[in-house]
């Protein structure tokens, strides 16, 4: 009963948050270079939400309390818990140089020469999203609609 009761907690929680977020969203062409966008609710850190263009070079990161999304310095993108443990990764070792996440809403893991080694298959959403959040997930939004999660949620 108390496991229920918590995820109906986290789960009004991270809803109250997402309807915060969107009503003082400002639209990607107005953020400053990607900067977070942070809010509070109740005594709760908010997720870390990224406008687009956003880019993560090597050994750079984003965290929100559970979460830590690296672009690590071997190439691999790889999102840690808030125990250190990688929960999961582009599988791009000694590719990736840079992610970026682009005013198209895809987000993207380039070498060092500009070739794409992985992407989230969501271009053709701008003013996309993306949150690191507190749940552990990173999602990539359009408005409302998630459009892509990593599924690292706990």
């Amino acid at each position: 009963m108390k496991k229920k009761a918590a995820v109906l907690l986290a789960t009004s929680a991270l809803a109250a948050m997402t309807l915060a977020g969107q009503a003082s969203a400002t639209p990607a062409h107005h953020a400053s270079s990607g900067a977070a966008r942070q809010s509070a609710s109740a005594g709760i850190r908010a997720s870390q939400t990224y406008y687009a263009p956003f880019a993560l070079g090597h050994g750079e990161s984003v965290s929100s309390d559970t979460a830590t999304l690296v672009m690590q310095s071997d190439g691999n993108l790889v999102i840690y818990d808030e125990f250190g443990r990688a929960r999961w990764s582009s599988n791009t070792v000694g590719q990736g140089w840079t992610a970026q996440f682009q005013t198209d809403g895809n987000f993207v893991v380039y070498t060092r020469s500009g070739r794409a080694v992985w992407n989230s298959r969501t271009a053709g959403h701008p003013g996309s999203r993306l949150a690191v959040q507190d749940d552990g997930n990173v999602v990539i939004y359009d408005g409302s609609q998630a459009i892509w999660w990593s599924g690292t949620a706990h």
